[in-house]
């Protein structure tokens, strides 16, 4: 069920991310590092100097970021750290030219960017009722459902969420292998019963938005490392 989320979740904002990443890949690292200044200099009324000197900071990280990007190592764990050491010496070069109320403020910001990054990840937390609703809803917008078949497949999805939740509720906490494939086998089923549900046209939209979703995650992830011998 949580690949089933992620697809579906995929296809809801494929339109939107699509937008966003030609927009942020127009950018250069000055004009986002504006961006962030700006939105820096109203939130925490920044001085003039203050703002020059956060604008360069933000410059560099952007410049960071893009040559990360551009050079990034078959090594997932390898990026994440250099970007996770890139975002910590930011931070810290931001905080030391603030005020005690200013750093408040940023504090606060912080805070609050994490709770909506957490809010975006937080179907995990959502019931099955809820998390069939919204799935439900994300297909029958993008495959034109009945009012027959969206209710075949809210159940369907329904079981499935449910299946999960007890799932991972008494999973082992040492055999991940049978996770795993207990797992993929709820999702083969739901995959199975979805398709049943769907008409010719219905199912050749399916499978395109699977596989857009497979092909998507496997540029997240980038080439796999070359193995030995």
């Amino acid at each position: 069920m949580k690949k089933l989320l992620l697809m579906i979740t995929f296809l809801a904002g494929t339109v939107v991310f699509a937008q966003a990443q030609t927009q942020r890949a127009h950018k250069t690292p000055e004009q986002r590092a504006q961006f962030a200044t700006q939105a820096l200099t109203k939130k925490l009324s920044l001085s003039a100097d203050q703002s020059a000197k956060v604008s360069a900071i933000m410059a560099n990280r952007a410049a960071q970021m893009d040559s990360l990007r551009a050079n990034k190592s078959a090594d997932r764990k390898a990026n994440m750290q250099a970007r996770k050491a890139i975002a910590v010496k930011t931070n810290a070069d931001v905080k030391a030219l603030l005020t005690a109320d200013q750093l408040k403020a940023y504090a606060g910001l912080r805070h609050n960017f994490k709770g909506r990054m957490h809010g975006k990840r937080g179907g995990r937390h959502l019931a099955p009722e809820q998390k069939a609703q919204r799935m439900s809803k994300v297909l029958q917008k993008k495959l034109t459902l009945s009012e027959d078949q969206y209710a075949k497949v809210n159940a369907i999805l329904l079981k499935r969420a449910t299946q999960m939740d007890s799932l991972k509720a008494n999973r082992s906490a040492t055999d991940r292998k049978a996770n795993k494939e207990n797992r993929k086998a709820i999702m083969s089923q739901t995959d199975g019963e979805l398709k049943a549900v769907l008409n010719a046209d219905q199912l050749k939209s399916y499978t395109d938005m699977k596989n857009k979703f497979k092909e998507r995650m496997k540029n997240r992830r980038g080439p796999k490392a070359p193995t030995a011998g």
